[in-house]
């Protein structure tokens, strides 16, 4: 399964942390002190997730199997 990911990064030097969450799935959000660890923690909760809510994940399947267009959030340096 594909989704679309948003990763924020908050505060500065050290204290820098990523925080990240799908698009699909917005209320499941985590953070990491790299994106990399951010994006291993996310796919950690979705699936904890996804095990205690089985029919939203069939839901999101069927939606995303029909070619349904999410948002895609991008950043252009004018």
């Amino acid at each position: 399964m594909e989704l679309d990911i948003v990763i924020t990064p908050e505060g500065k030097g050290e204290s820098k942390i990523y925080s990240i969450n799908s698009i699909q799935v917005p209320n499941v959000v985590t953070q990491g002190k790299t994106i990399d660890e951010a994006k291993k923690r996310l796919k950690e909760a979705l699936k904890l997730y996804f095990e205690d809510m089985a029919e939203e994940k069939e839901t999101l399947m069927e939606s995303l199997e029909k070619g349904n267009n999410a948002p895609l959030i991008t950043r252009m340096l004018l």
